[in-house]
């Protein structure tokens, strides 16, 4: 078949046309907060802020050169033994319940050019599930002497109890997907889909975005 310059531009303009029907664009939820909107937002912890809109794609931790700060001056002192993440993070509330590390990955969420350390963590529960955590450690990608600067999802562990599905970062921004319990919910069956976003500013990590959606299957696997 023989195609003129008219019938290229017009084959063209077809295929832009039908290319911009397929975005989408995710808005913040404007309910109260622990009000659950009726809909979740896209598979991701980033979208449709109006103030830390993104410019990339949403990226997960993948491994980058590592610029460790100084050792420290060696000291007589005797260090206490530190073997993994399970021994620095926050313990848990009970006597003899366990730390349970679910992921760990490093990225420069701090934005001083060194890479951090972000732990995914929970606690051995003998029922249903215990709420998720995530703890940010400064500067390090080792738990000998690893400094915590932040622990994400603890202003929201009561409302939201939140099993941590996925970690992402844009920007030195944290995005964080989980499921959760709404109060009609129960906790063998998380009824919430849930996005988190936190900006380390100050000195300390701040939450800046959170959209909720009611799921009706059982999201706990």
């Amino acid at each position: 078949m023989r195609f003129t310059r008219g019938t290229l531009l017009a084959t063209l303009a077809l295929a832009l046309t039908a290319t911009a029907a397929c975005g989408v664009r995710d808005t913040p939820t404007t309910a109260a907060p622990g009000t659950p909107s009726p809909t979740a937002s896209a598979d991701s912890g980033f979208g449709g802020s109006p103030t830390t809109p993104p410019t990339t794609a949403p990226t997960t931790s993948a491994p980058k050169p590592v610029r460790s700060s100084p050792s420290p001056t060696a000291t007589k002192t005797r260090q206490p033994q530190v073997k993994d993440w399970a021994d620095v993070v926050k313990p848990c509330p009970y006597e003899g319940q366990k730390v349970e590390i679910l992921d760990a990955v490093h990225e420069d969420v701090t934005k001083d050019g060194i890479m951090d350390t972000i732990v995914t963590r929970s606690c051995e529960a003998s029922t249903s599930y215990w709420a998720n955590t995530v703890e940010v450690f400064k500067n390090t990608t080792e738990p000998r002497g690893a400094k915590r600067v932040g622990t994400l999802l603890e202003d929201v562990a009561k409302m939201d109890e939140p099993v941590v599905e996925q970690v992402l970062f844009n920007k030195g921004i944290i995005g964080i997907k989980a499921y959760g319990t709404s109060a009609k919910g129960a906790r063998a069956c998380p009824d919430l889909i849930l996005f988190y976003r936190y900006e380390y500013t100050g000195g300390k990590f701040k939450r800046i975005w959170r959209d909720a959606g009611i799921k009706e299957e059982c999201k706990l696997q």
